[in-house]
């Protein structure tokens, strides 16, 4: 016996990089909430006589990176059909509970500050902001390898381009290893 009072969700990880008509198909026209159930109820091509619907608990979660350019193919038409809520960096920070207090605490202080530098930079912005699962990888690495394994190359993308690049990577790399820090000058 089913129950109509569980709720089920499905989560498509970077649903802005998938083709919508191709993930979701016929049911496009019920994902949207004034649609949902049988009153939403769609044929198919493939079987005309039974009749497709997304049941009112079932939630559907895309996620997605704003700074990614497939951003702009995603059409007003899903857009109308989703809410949108932000995640920010410093929402997430309790992903570092995992790291010994005296690494989280290190690698909070080196993501707020990188992240302040990026948000003050010319060309990005706040979408640009470094997430603290690139810090998780202190558990394996120090804080030099995830600059130049991790970091530095991201960082490096984003500005690729950009007439200032040289100081731009100097600066993220002071706000990143600090002024006294000796790596910052290597």
């Amino acid at each position: 016996v089913k129950n109509d009072k569980d709720k089920f969700v499905f989560i498509i990880d970077e649903i802005n990089r998938g083709e919508i008509s191709k993930i979701f198909g016929e049911l496009f026209f019920s994902i949207d909430p004034d649609y949902r159930g049988i009153k939403g109820a769609v044929s198919t091509p493939y079987n005309s006589e039974e009749k497709l619907y997304i049941p009112e608990n079932v939630y559907i979660i895309g996620t997605m990176n704003d700074i990614d350019r497939s951003v702009d193919s995603f059409d007003c038409a899903m857009r109308r059909r989703f809410r949108f809520i932000e995640i920010t960096p410093n929402d997430r920070e309790s992903m570092l509970d995992s790291l010994p207090p005296e690494i989280k605490k290190d690698a909070l202080n080196r993501m707020n500050a990188l992240n302040k530098v990026i948000a003050e930079t010319e060309g990005l912005n706040e979408n640009y902001q470094i997430g603290p699962s690139y810090f998780l990888h202190r558990k394996n690495i120090d804080v030099k390898d995830l600059w130049t394994d991790y970091l530095q190359p991201l960082l490096h993308d984003y500005i690729r381009g950009m007439y200032n690049e040289s100081s731009l990577m100097d600066s993220f790399k002071v706000a990143y290893f600090g002024n006294g820090d000796e790596s910052a000058k290597n």
